[in-house]
């Protein structure tokens, strides 16, 4: 199955682009999606997406799918459809 990745503000700067399609297996995660762009862009982008202390996705990036963030739906293990739209969204800051 396709996702495409969609990336913004510091996301896109660092992985390069601003979308990208990745091939995954039927019934991927959220999860998976997200190690699979990890190996894909390097430690990198783990650092930006994980807390090195905790381990943990950092809570101030939001992910969605389709027009859903992903906190509201399964979290890091809802199944990813066929064809949907992935988005990683920085947090947003200005003045």
């Amino acid at each position: 199955m396709k996702v495409s990745v969609h990336y913004f503000a510091s996301a896109r700067e660092l992985v390069g682009t601003k979308e990208e399609t990745v091939e995954l297996g039927d019934n991927s995660t959220v999860k998976f999606l997200l190690d699979s762009l990890v190996k894909i862009h390097g430690e990198r982008l783990r650092d930006y997406l994980y807390d090195h202390k905790t381990g943990q996705l950092r809570p101030s990036i939001q992910f969605m799918i389709g027009d859903k963030l992903v906190s509201m739906t399964g979290g890091m293990s809802t199944v990813l459809p066929d064809g949907v739209v992935f988005a990683i969204i920085p947090p947003v800051g200005g003045g």
